[in-house]
């Protein structure tokens, strides 16, 4: 089978969570395909592309060719998100005059910046093709949610009513057109990280849906980290904004010794943490990140948006407890002791659970079997890329 991957992840020197997933995937599935790589536009908003992903695919010559006049290339954020743009449209012109087709194309981790392009480029297989989305609760396509639940949750994001409300709305319109598209092109599947995307969200009505089962892995040096001993400080683990819920996490840090890691995103809850006395440690390297994780007694992740949470699976490695919000992707994947759930934004809860932990003797106990082969099953990306394959094989032979 020839396969074609519709993305523009892999292009990006940094490798978190979305571009670590896409790299190790592909060059897992280029063992078993001639695999044609198709960037996307939102490519040519980066500064700057890494073509170490040419080991393992094949991208048409006439992309950088078109990247490198990417200054004339007008890159619209409205016409990216409702349509299929004019430079989607010269980007698949120019791939169809080096590639005849592929087999099968496959959209992997999926969000709304390249929904569109990505989609458009199906055309490359004859129609055949398949993609994962992200799916967080407040901002996944065809989400259950209502208008007004949407704006309620983000003006407390962002303590901003007006960007609150001109987020829902985009995210409506988009939904609408993605429906309406993508519809007429009938995918072979829609994947996603969590059962729980099958209850707060309307895709399964209209789309053959799969869960990708694992849907991501962990960096195994976190297993030399997991008996390093316990000391009583909570940490808060992730990019360092809103979204991820920095200032809950230094209301904690106010009242309980805290570290917080992460990629500095938002200045001033740097300078918050540290004016409450809370130790920041950006961009930490892995050794640090998992030592001070694993010396923690309990990760605080009052995030708002996740589809499958990677820190929380790292934190189970090192067998850290974690608390967390209830957000529905999360409560449908980590049913275990060692994570205890509490309504999201209710930060007297979380302080609650957070100081219950602290304050046992041995937070080990929390572990079990079920933790240890949940940990088991996500320490190998073979098994993410052998889930994906599979649902491509299957996918394709239909």
């Amino acid at each position: 089978m020839i396969l074609g991957i519709a993305d523009s992840n892999a292009l990006l020197s940094k490798k978190f969570g979305t571009e670590k997933h896409v790299h190790e995937v592909i060059k897992r599935l280029s063992v078993h395909y001639k695999i044609y790589y198709f960037p996307t536009t939102i490519s040519f908003t980066y500064n700057e592309i890494n073509t170490e992903i040419n080991k393992y695919v094949k991208i048409p010559s006439s992309f950088f060719s078109l990247w490198d006049k990417r200054e004339k290339k007008k890159f619209s954020l409205t016409r990216e998100l409702f349509s299929f743009s004019p430079l989607a449209k010269e980007l698949l012109s120019e791939y169809k005059k080096e590639v005849d087709s592929v087999d099968f194309l496959y959209i992997p981790h999926n969000y709304r910046l390249q929904l569109m392009s990505s989609i458009l480029m199906s055309e490359l297989s004859n129609g055949k093709f398949g993609m994962l989305l992200m799916t967080d609760p407040h901002n996944t396509l065809l989400e259950k949610e209502s208008f007004f639940k949407c704006v309620s949750v983000w003006e407390k994001i962002w303590f901003s009513k007006k960007s609150a409300i001109e987020f829902c709305l985009a995210q409506r319109l988009q939904n609408y057109v993605f429906l309406q598209k993508t519809r007429r092109l009938k995918p072979s599947f829609i994947g996603v990280m969590n059962k729980g995307v099958l209850k707060y969200s309307n895709l399964s009505k209209y789309f053959n849906v799969k869960v990708i089962s694992p849907p991501h892995a962990f960096n195994t040096e976190a297993l030399k980290y997991r008996d390093v001993g316990k000391e009583d400080y909570a940490v808060f683990l992730g990019r360092i904004n809103n979204a991820k819920g920095i200032y809950e996490a230094i209301e904690i840090g106010k009242r309980i010794k805290m570290k917080i890691m992460g990629y500095p995103e938002d200045k001033r809850a740097i300078e918050l943490a540290r004016k409450n006395g809370i130790e920041v440690i950006c961009s930490p390297d892995e050794r640090t990140k998992f030592e001070t994780l694993s010396r923690a007694k309990v990760l605080v992740s009052p995030s708002h948006q996740e589809s499958f949470s990677v820190t929380i699976l790292e934190a189970l490695a090192v067998r850290t407890p974690v608390v967390t919000y209830d957000l529905p992707s999360l409560a449908s994947i980590y049913e275990f002791q060692a994570v205890k759930f509490v309504k999201e934004f209710d930060v007297s809860s979380l302080y609650k659970k957070v100081k219950e932990i602290i304050e046992m003797n041995n937070v080990y106990n929390l572990f079990d079997e079920n933790v240890e082969e949940f940990v088991r099953l996500h320490s190998s990306w073979d098994n993410v890329a052998n889930a994906i394959r599979e649902v491509i094989e299957s996918s394709n032979e239909e």
